[in-house]
């Protein structure tokens, strides 16, 4: 009989429809507070990392995509526009991610990956997706203008490890190699120096 009072006061905290109200209140903060979460997460990152808010889900995308495939030593197809930057293009053959390499004119090299499902599907059974991918940017720097485009010489990593924050990789192309350190992150060569192709690997 005690608590029939309590029962029909609405204000009393013991009325189950204040204890509902009182679960409803704890769920939509939950759900407040994990919405805030990618946000917050993103602007570490882009605080971290000096990279634009905005870019800040592609490249934590691009950095996924640079640890799944970082056991992979790729051999690069080169592509150069006189006068623009070079474009090397070469895919994973464990994972058949395509990744690209890209050095400006300023010598800036930056590298961007393209996931298997995201690529385009051959047209004919026998048609290689890689080779897909080399078609359309010839074919791109064809139409750019009708300054002539060159075959530039292939690029192979020779091997990679990781440090911290960085993925330190040899390079060789041409007969020269360069040793490249790169942010996972930003996807960029941090730096970039000529080593001897005969004893650069293993990285130490």
């Amino acid at each position: 009989m005690s608590d029939a009072p309590s029962l029909l006061n609405l204000s009393h905290p013991a009325h189950p429809v204040n204890r509902t109200l009182s679960v409803i209140k704890l769920l939509v903060l939950a759900v407040s507070v994990a919405a805030a979460i990618p946000t917050a997460r993103n602007l570490y990152f882009s605080y971290k990392n000096d990279v634009p808010f905005s870019q800040v889900d592609h490249r934590l995308a691009q950095a996924a995509l640079l640890e799944k495939n970082f056991d992979c030593k790729i051999a690069y197809r080169s592509l150069s526009a006189q006068g623009s930057a070079m474009v090397e293009v070469g895919s994973c053959s464990k994972t058949g991610d395509i990744s690209i390499r890209v050095k400006s004119p300023d010598g800036q090299v930056n590298y961007e990956w393209i996931a298997f499902d995201q690529l385009p599907k051959p047209i004919s059974k026998t048609a290689s997706l890689f080779d897909l991918v080399i078609s359309r940017a010839l074919a791109d720097e064809a139409v750019k203008g009708d300054k002539p485009f060159d075959v530039a010489q292939d690029a192979t990593v020779l091997c990679q490890s990781k440090s911290g924050d960085n993925i330190i990789r040899v390079v060789q192309s041409g007969g020269q190699c360069t040793r490249e350190t790169v942010s996972i992150f930003r996807g960029s060569v941090e730096k970039s120096e000529a080593v001897a192709c005969n004893t650069a690997c293993p990285i130490r």
